[in-house]
């Protein structure tokens, strides 16, 4: 079975509202609506398998699931920052 990447939309969804702590704040960066970014992150939720986010009224915070991956997300990003092309 090939391994399914998700959406770069919804990863960067997920890490702006990591860094944030706030679907709204998230949507503001990104010049998405708020409903954007829930949707996102429920389809990224859904595809992992995992709950990321804990939603508690209209504040959030990250499950231990959701802190790891956005760990592996940073060192992910961080190395895509160190590749190089030579046109």
């Amino acid at each position: 079975m090939a391994l399914r990447l998700p959406p770069l939309h919804a990863l960067e969804a997920f890490e702006a509202a990591a860094r944030h702590q706030s679907f709204l704040k998230a949507a503001d960066v990104l010049c998405v609506t708020q409903s954007a970014i829930s949707h996102r992150i429920r389809q990224l939720e859904d595809d992992l398998g995992v709950k990321l986010f804990l939603r508690i009224n209209r504040n959030i915070a990250l499950t231990p699931q959701g802190e790891s991956y956005l760990v592996a997300i940073r060192k992910a990003v961080d190395a895509g920052a160190d590749l190089r092309f030579d046109l």
